[in-house]
């Protein structure tokens, strides 16, 4: 398995385009054309995820130096249950980052159990304080979620500075302006 990471129009994106709309509600995500204006973004990794050549998912995510947050991650319905998800996560783990973070909708019911249950199984633990997921919009609401780490974190000073560069630099730094989605810095 391995990730492809994708900068510019790709043939791959149809397909991610499908999996990221139905995976996560408006809501929790951007517009994919908002999304793929974020392609050439450094800090910004979209990546197919490749089985044997086969697309089987992707991932999104965003690195800087001691920290890679996860912003989406989906695996072909067809494909789950076969393991992906979880080698995508041991591939992952292998960037080797001082901290590894991803959100997760709060355990309300089965299948949010079981995504959780998932993210412990490849060593996340979930975090004591509460986060909300900042909107993608400037005029939308957070959502309340749950924020998952390798390692643990353990300190509420470390986990508001964590939650504040997410905020700033995966959603507040995109916010659509009147004269459309463009990235400031």
């Amino acid at each position: 398995m391995h990730f492809l990471r994708i900068t510019q129009e790709h043939p791959y994106l149809a397909q991610i385009r499908m999996w990221y709309e139905e995976s996560f509600p408006l809501a929790e995500r951007r517009t994919f054309g908002q999304l793929i204006q974020l392609l050439d973004c450094p800090d910004m990794n979209l990546c197919a995820i490749l089985e044997q050549e086969q697309l089987v998912g992707f991932i999104i995510y965003w690195q800087w130096d001691t920290l890679l947050y996860v912003e989406h991650f989906a695996i072909d319905p067809q494909q789950r249950g076969l393991q992906f998800g979880q080698k995508a996560m041991q591939l992952l783990v292998t960037l080797d980052p001082a901290w590894l973070v991803l959100e997760v909708e709060l355990p309300t019911d089965d299948i949010s159990r079981r995504r959780i249950q998932f993210y412990e199984r490849q060593g996340f633990s979930r975090n004591p304080f509460a986060y909300h997921q900042p909107p993608y919009r400037a005029d939308g609401t957070g959502i309340p979620m749950e924020l998952l780490s390798i390692p643990a974190i353990h300190d509420q000073e470390r986990f508001s500075t964590f939650s504040k560069q997410i905020r700033e630099n995966v959603y507040e730094r995109f916010y659509p302006t009147a004269s459309g989605y463009k990235p400031i810095g």
